[in-house]
């Protein structure tokens, strides 16, 4: 009887300790740092994201002293359109968008895969709590990680057939959108 109860009692210790789903907010703003191996890319960029309308603003941050071509990128989902602004050229090209929308939150469905520290749980102010979920949608896996406080996104990884493996760090996130104005197309795309 008393291996029952300390087999019981352990099971809810350890069911206690697995993260709960998380509601990440809907619309913020933030820095991003984008890797995808199987486009041979990556970019720092500013992002703009309203999850309520299906629109994601990308603006790339421009390295000085570098001959590569930076872009301004607007993803308007519910229209099924994209606009992408070089910004050395100001050249516009506007885009029928390939994918649906693929929220920046921890699905339904997702498998948590526990709780870490970013940094040290050692020392102060040098670290922060995240919650680590994955799992499968129809058109592929993913996995990321976010604060235990409000549920902002840290990491997302996404891998399908049509995208290949795509990578996102987030850094500097505020709630909310400063100039709402973000989601309209540029002068030049017009």
């Amino acid at each position: 009887m008393k291996v029952f109860v300390a087999l019981a009692l352990f099971i809810a210790v350890v069911g206690a300790q697995v993260p709960p789903r998380c509601v990440t907010p809907i619309l913020w703003e933030g820095r991003l740092f984008e890797v995808s191996p199987t486009r041979h890319f990556e970019r720092f960029a500013g992002i703009s994201y309203d999850a309520t309308n299906e629109r994601i603003r990308i603006i790339e941050e421009e390295q000085t002293g570098t001959e590569r071509e930076y872009y301004d990128e607007l993803f308007l989902h519910k229209e099924n359109i994209g606009y992408r602004l070089n910004l050395r050229t100001k050249q516009c090209e506007k885009f029928t968008l390939r994918e649906p929308f693929r929220r920046i939150e921890v699905p339904e469905n997702a498998t948590s895969y526990g709780s870490a520290y970013v940094g040290s749980s050692s020392v102060a102010g040098a670290g922060v709590l995240v919650d680590i979920f994955g799992g499968e949608t129809t058109r592929g896996r993913y996995s990321g990680t976010w604060t235990q406080t409000d549920c902002l996104p840290v990491t997302d990884t996404y891998v399908s057939q049509t995208t290949g493996f795509i990578h996102w760090n987030f850094f500097d996130i505020t709630l909310g959108v400063r100039d709402p104005n973000v989601f309209i197309p540029r002068e030049e795309c017009r």
